[in-house]
């Protein structure tokens, strides 16, 4: 995924960390960019009556979305990740109900994805067949 021109650079990294997330900004990032929803604190339109309620409900997932993934928080790049899609789905479950079907599809985030991921562990075999549980070099001291 290549994020749009007008994201902080910097957050593509984090989206990349998390399957769900990354899709959902593949789906949603050129819609956000069109009405300027690519920074954390992006609620413009929340008293606007010339926009629909489905971009209302996209800047308020775009600003809980970048918020965790922009803010000076000490926190991991991956907790990060976790925290946006986390944001983005508990909106999605508050608002539905008031979305159109077209933007039910594209808001939705499945999270359950996420949570069925198993971290991607290597073993590395060495050539008599034992496993390596220190991957790299690791020289020894003599």
């Amino acid at each position: 995924m290549f994020l749009n021109q007008n994201f902080n650079p910097k957050i593509e990294s984090i989206i990349l960390l998390s399957e769900p997330l990354t899709d959902w900004f593949a789906r949603n990032q050129e819609t956000m960019a069109y009405f300027e929803l690519t920074h954390m604190g992006c609620l413009h339109f929340e008293e606007s009556a010339m926009v629909s309620n489905d971009i209302r409900v996209l800047g308020r997932m775009a600003n809980h979305a970048l918020t965790w993934l922009e803010g000076n928080y000490a926190l991991t790049q991956m907790e990060r990740a976790e925290g946006a899609t986390s944001a983005i789905a508990g909106l999605y479950e508050l608002e539905k109900d008031g979305l159109t079907e077209q933007a039910k599809k594209l808001y939705a985030i499945d999270v359950e994805l996420e949570k069925t991921e198993t971290p991607k562990t290597k073993v590395l075999t060495k050539k008599n067949g034992t496993k390596n549980r220190r991957p790299g070099k690791g020289h020894r001291r003599h």
